[in-house]
């Protein structure tokens, strides 16, 4: 699909273009979603570029996502999209900067590219050249992988709550329970979701990272190529869009390092839920040993074994077997090891 925005009268026109039409007057923006071979040639001809064709656009070489061609400056990244779903995506856009037009060619839906398209209805200034459209279109991106990070850092925020506040609460990890004996054991479904939820903000900011290191690289390039036909207010403002990206990638990684903190946190709760079952099932065995003696001992079918005839013999043998279960228990009991 082809999607065209020009300016016309001093507001931002949207309409679809179809195949064998020209590009409307004063035409700033062209967007491609899910373009087939026909509608990428007739853009190609209308614009006099060689646009990229998907598997082209997948291509990790930086030659292969940023480079020249005549006047026309071609960048690809990775951006983020469903940011917000069970599954979040990540696909590739190409960003074509002619001296006329600026183009977008896309597989995947980031909200970015919708904001922007509704911001330019309310400012339509921002498609006052293909430079400024760019540069507007970057600005909506990295606004929405801050915005991404922003949920990312609330979902590691509430993992964070479940994993040590409840067990605070409960009395784990030394909070108010004496030797641990008032602590309620998180059920291991429980565990499983924190773990699931620690998995995908992980997974989330692995790829926000990857999105910010094209961004990076695309502005840098940009800056490189570009420089010549910026004007002054477009060169501050892609300055901005740097610093932007600086401190985005010094927040990606402190959050990477905090999901990798709460994974560890939460295997170490793991450990400690399994000793704790672990350490109940050595002290049975324990306590169980000295009766389990006992109890052999007068097993045994020898000819001549005194006991046998007693009368008390067997209320003996056993209270015998019953304080020698509880004495370990008390002395566990007494030690703090229960």
């Amino acid at each position: 699909m082809i999607t065209v925005h020009a300016r016309v009268g001093g507001r931002v026109v949207e309409q679809p273009l179809a195949l064998g039409e020209p590009l409307p007057p004063n035409t700033v923006w062209i967007d491609l979603l899910r373009p087939d071979e026909a509608e990428r040639a007739h853009v190609g001809a209308v614009t006099g570029c060689d646009l990229p064709t998907r598997e082209e656009m997948k291509e990790i070489e930086a030659s292969s996502q940023l480079y020249t061609e005549g006047e026309a400056v071609y960048l690809t990244s990775s951006v983020i999209a469903r940011a917000d779903s069970p599954m979040p995506e990540q696909g590739e856009v190409t960003f074509v900067l002619t001296p006329r037009h600026m183009i977008t060619v896309r597989f995947t839906e980031p909200r970015s590219v919708a904001t922007f398209a509704a911001r330019t209805s309310r400012q339509p200034e921002l498609l006052a050249s293909a430079e400024d459209a760019l540069l507007g279109i970057l600005d909506a991106v990295i606004d929405r992988v801050a915005d991404v990070l922003e949920l990312i850092g609330a979902r590691i925020d509430g993992l964070s709550a479940r994993i040590f506040t409840d067990s605070l609460n409960s009395g784990g990890f030394g909070g108010g329970g004496s030797g641990g004996s008032g602590r309620a054991a998180k059920k291991p479904d429980e565990l499983q979701d924190v773990l699931r939820g620690i998995g995908r903000a992980g997974d989330l900011t692995h790829k926000v990272r990857d999105s910010l290191a094209g961004l990076d690289r695309l502005v840098a390039f940009l800056s490189s190529v570009a420089a010549g036909r910026l004007t002054k207010e477009q060169k501050v403002a892609l300055k901005t869009l740097t610093r932007d990206l600086r401190s985005l990638n010094e927040h990606a990684g402190f959050l990477a390092h905090e999901a990798n903190f709460l994974l560890d946190a939460t295997l170490g709760l793991i450990n400690i839920e399994q000793n704790a079952i672990i350490k109940i099932f050595s002290v049975v065995s324990v306590a169980l040993m000295p009766p389990t003696l006992i109890a052999s001992a007068y097993g045994m079918n020898f000819h001549h074994m005194p006991e046998l005839d007693w009368d008390f013999g067997y209320p003996m043998a056993i209270v015998m077997m019953v304080l020698s279960a509880v004495v370990p228990l008390w002395y566990f009991r007494r030690r703090g090891w229960l």
